[in-house]
């Protein structure tokens, strides 16, 4: 069995204040990593809530990676960053809107001078592009950022047990509505709990 996590939010919780997003980036503001947040904050006039990596389990954004860049395992859909070529198919497979590409400008070369050919200069504009998305603070003890600095508590991060609870709640609701058919009244002097 799986046991992929991901981050929601409660959109009657969440007051749009992109707390979350500035802990996000404050995470990822180090070296060697994107200082961009992974979630995104929707504001509607009906709706707030910030929109994250859902980690699927069959995640589009993996099937349509030609690079193996995005990979899925048992616990989440990594990135392998140094295999992004920058091609933009996961952001259009992702049913989300979880995904992005961040392009950065590469150091140009010390060798790179005033005489330089017109190949040179292509190789010292050169770009990387680097896949976007929830890594759920991988390797931070803290657990997600994002969770954790959210001030309405309207961000959760949702496991196999979250879910597994969820829908037995939702069994024994079903299961009492079904009683009103019943042909045969059980434990009433139990009070139908």
């Amino acid at each position: 069995m799986f046991s992929r996590k991901f981050v929601i939010a409660d959109p009657g919780k969440c007051i749009g204040c992109k707390t979350c997003m500035a802990a996000c980036l404050h995470r990822h503001d180090v070296e060697g990593d994107v200082p961009v947040p992974r979630l995104q904050l929707v504001l509607t006039r009906t709706v707030s809530a910030p929109v994250g990596c859902h980690h699927c389990v069959d995640a589009p954004c993996v099937e349509a990676c030609p690079t193996g860049c995005l990979y899925s395992d048992d616990e989440r859909v990594g990135v392998q960053r140094e295999k992004c070529i920058g091609c933009r198919n996961c952001i259009l497979a992702c049913p989300y809107g979880a995904v992005d590409i961040a392009t950065e400008l590469l150091p140009a070369s010390e060798e790179d001078g005033e005489g330089e050919t017109k190949k040179a200069k292509r190789r010292r504009n050169r770009r990387k592009s680097t896949v976007i998305k929830c890594d759920l603070c991988e390797g931070s003890a803290q657990g997600s950022a994002c969770v954790k600095a959210c001030p309405t508590h309207a961000l959760r991060l949702i496991d196999q047990r979250f879910l597994e609870k969820g829908a037995q709640s939702k069994r024994k609701e079903a299961a009492k509505a079904t009683a009103a058919y019943s042909t045969l009244r059980l434990n009433e002097d139990l009070g139908g709990r």
